[in-house]
């Protein structure tokens, strides 16, 4: 893979997207119609009589106010203040989490919409569904010039949907409220409420959008709806006008059928259902087939919530929706209460070298529930040997971390010290990791730390809390493990130095003096995300993440750079027992 920061790399392959947005093959008319200015219309004044103007030596003269028009003052241009284009209106700008307003900075239409259009579903690295969200939410300025081919309000409310953002959507939404004019946006929207347990916030909405759009899934989502609100009587005249608009889904046709028939047997044949089908069955009320392969956050936070399936299978299903943005920190917890309360004599460091679900749902629970120090801390540790850098950088992490404030910073947590440092720094809490990092580098001086502050000092350096040239190099990699270990100390560097070095090569500027495409903001970070894609930072070889972190950099996202390249040295530095 070559991570260029070329976007018309992307715009080629992503344009069939753009005509075809979500599931639907057909063209969708884009909402038309001049923003409505928000201002008063002035009030004129009292004319006043004006002495012409004196015109001295080689100055410029100023028109004189014409008669009756006095309400501006002479030599001062006056221009209509505009409301935002709610196509490009957000929730974010620079001072809360956004990107600068000009982040596209004039980019064509069409290369600005293939990008958008082309952010991957299955983003499961936490730094890029943030630089993802965060650029989706930036009101900008404008675009640049071409022709108009989806809503761009709509575009990013249904990118934000694809990688689980439904908060983000739904903000979007408050400010942009023809979103749900656009049919792949309206489409995605009701998806996403409805699996996430909105089902009622969802149907709600499904005839408005039934009357609005002519595609057959209206239809299916209408029957869907039918049956959660018990007006099963109706099903049968919606199947036809759904058969008559050439919809073939016998599949769904045959469920239909039986949930109007009352039948209770468990549902055989569907592998892997659309999101319809799928919606279908779980109004139903019949059993849920264990075999179903199920994908998207949306999906799989409806089976992790369904309490009719083993145990097993709705951590697993949490932890991948957990992992794909569909799931917050909270609907975890409330999942992990059906879990027995574990033993802790087998929550061990040796069974944290073959974690599953239910061991980290164990170990979190009784982390929770631990009232003393010093088994809360043997227990932190298990459930960070347990878990992935991309785990610790996002909703899983964020709940151990409540639990490690509770921490004193003393010697007697010195042991457990860069566990708590690292995740701190993946967390993006830079200043409340810098006191533990502090006391790891004291055990580490006194020859204590067994090498766990190996694994550290790089992901700190990345915040530049420590510097690389205070530690021997050949000690390092000795510390990591020796010669096995030195390719990925060889990485950890290739990424430290183009985090450090990116931004002091600039591109140099176009001929006609403008900027160089690898500068556009909004570009750069979205080539990168879909660079790495499902893979992110942590499945991303060296040499292609320190070209990209070098394009970040370069562009004036030293933050996004920072970030991204926190988790993959994370990835490449797992803590060990």
């Amino acid at each position: 893979m070559t991570a260029s920061s070329n976007r018309y790399r992307f715009a080629g392959l992503m344009a069939l997207a753009l005509l075809a947005p979500g599931a639907l093959a057909q063209d969708i008319p884009a909402p038309t119609g001049a923003p409505i200015s928000l201002l008063p219309s002035p009030q004129p004044l009292e004319p006043t009589i004006e002495p012409a103007p004196v015109q001295a030596a080689g100055e410029d003269v100023v028109a004189p106010v014409p008669a009756g028009d006095a309400r501006i003052p002479r030599g001062v241009m006056v221009e209509e203040l505009k409301a935002q284009d709610p196509e490009l209106a957000g929730t974010l700008g620079p001072d809360n989490g956004g990107l600068p307003p000009d982040l596209w900075r004039e980019l064509p239409r069409a290369d600005v919409e293939a990008l958008v259009a082309g952010i991957p579903a299955g983003l499961t690295s936490p730094a890029l569904r943030h630089a993802a969200s965060s650029l989706l939410l930036t009101s900008a300025d404008g675009l640049g010039s071409g022709e108009k081919t989806r809503d761009f309000a709509a575009l990013r409310a249904e990118a934000l949907l694809r990688i689980g953002d439904a908060d983000g959507a739904d903000s979007l939404r408050n400010v942009a409220p023809a979103v749900l004019s656009d049919e792949g946006a309206a489409l995605a929207w009701l998806e996403m409420q409805f699996f996430a347990g909105n089902r009622q916030a969802a149907c709600d909405q499904a005839p408005g959008l039934l009357s609005r759009f002519q595609h057959p899934v209206w239809q299916k989502w209408h029957i869907i709806c039918q049956v959660a609100n018990g007006q099963t009587d109706a099903v049968y005249l919606t199947l036809d006008l759904m058969r008559e608009q050439g919809d073939k889904d016998d599949l769904f046709a045959r469920l239909a059928e039986g949930v109007v028939a009352g039948t209770k047997t468990p549902v055989r044949g569907v592998l892997e259902p659309t999101p319809t089908q799928l919606a279908l069955i779980l109004v139903s009320g019949r059993p849920f087939p264990p075999e179903t392969k199920v994908s998207g956050p949306g999906p799989l936070t409806a089976l992790a919530r369904l309490t009719s399936l083993p145990l097993p299978q709705r951590l697993a299903a949490a932890e991948r929706a957990l992992a794909l943005g569909g799931l917050n920190g909270a609907g975890l917890l409330s999942i992990h209460e059906s879990v027995p309360e574990p033993d802790a004599k087998l929550l061990t460091l040796a069974a944290a070298k073959k974690p599953t679900p239910l061991l980290r749902a164990q170990v979190l629970k009784a982390l929770r529930a631990e009232p003393t120090p010093a088994a809360k801390a043997g227990l932190f540790k298990v459930a960070m040997l347990a878990s992935s850098a991309e785990q610790q950088a996002g909703a899983y992490g964020a709940l151990l971390l409540e639990e490690a404030r509770q921490f004193r910073l003393t010697v007697g947590f010195a042991s457990i010290a860069p566990l708590v440092a690292r995740l701190h720094l993946l967390q993006g809490e830079k200043t409340a990791a810098l006191p533990w990092v502090n006391l790891a580098r004291d055990d580490f001086n006194a020859g204590k730390d067994e090498g766990a502050f190996a694994r550290l000092w790089p992901l700190a350096a990345a915040y530049d809390l420590v510097r690389e040239t205070d530690f021997d190099r050949a000690r390092w990699i000795k510390d990591l493990g020796g010669e096995a270990a030195r390719d990925t100390a060889d990485g950890v560097l290739i990424l430290l130095s183009a985090l450090h070095g990116g931004k002091d090569a600039p591109l140099p500027p176009l001929a006609d003096g403008s900027a160089p495409p690898g500068q556009v903001k909004g570009a750069v970070l979205l080539d990168a995300i879909n660079a790495m894609g499902k893979d992110g930072p942590v499945g991303t070889p060296a040499l292609d993440m320190a070209e990209i972190l070098t394009n970040l950099s370069r562009a004036g996202l030293p933050d996004q750079a920072r970030r991204i390249g926190a988790e993959a040295i994370a990835g490449l530095l797992r803590p060990g027992a």
